[in-house]
């Protein structure tokens, strides 16, 4: 005798149909989906407390970071010495504060950067000379005059 009733057992000559669960449903089943959907929400939220745990512990001290900041390193500058006479060097005053002027028939010949300093060889009718410029302060620092000696 056969019946049809969904609680009742098929005969033996009856195949079973098998379903294939997907790999969620096999995952669901395991830890039960209760389960599964609480991990799925507490898990990000443990996550934000381990890394917000790392960064209170690992973080350094703000103040320090904040007081050395504020408090920059005190800068020495040298006087701008005056031109030898006949040098034929770089002058500071010039229109554009960016700028930097030479004397009249004075050409730049080479030139050589070194962190915010810039050195200058200043070929001009008086001679040749290296002036020395700070690109920071935007002013002359030095004016070095070559002269050339004679050999007995």
């Amino acid at each position: 005798m056969q019946s049809n009733s969904p609680g009742a057992r098929p005969d033996r000559d009856e195949p079973l149909e098998l379903k294939k669960p997907s790999s969620f449903e096999n995952i669901a089943t395991a830890i039960g989906s209760r389960n599964l959907m609480i991990i799925i929400v507490t898990m990000p939220l443990v996550f934000l407390a381990v890394v917000t745990g790392i960064i209170a512990i690992f973080g350094g001290d703000d103040a320090e970071v904040a007081s050395e900041a504020a408090a920059p390193a005190a800068v020495e500058r040298l006087a701008e010495p005056a031109p030898a006479h006949g040098a034929a060097g770089a002058t500071a005053v010039s229109a554009d504060p960016s700028a930097i002027g030479l004397a009249p028939g004075a050409d730049v010949t080479a030139m050589s950067l070194d962190g915010d300093r810039l050195a200058l060889r200043v070929d001009g009718p008086g001679g040749v000379s290296i002036v020395i410029y700070d690109l920071s302060a935007g002013a002359v620092v030095q004016t070095i005059p070559i002269t050339q000696t004679r050999s007995n």
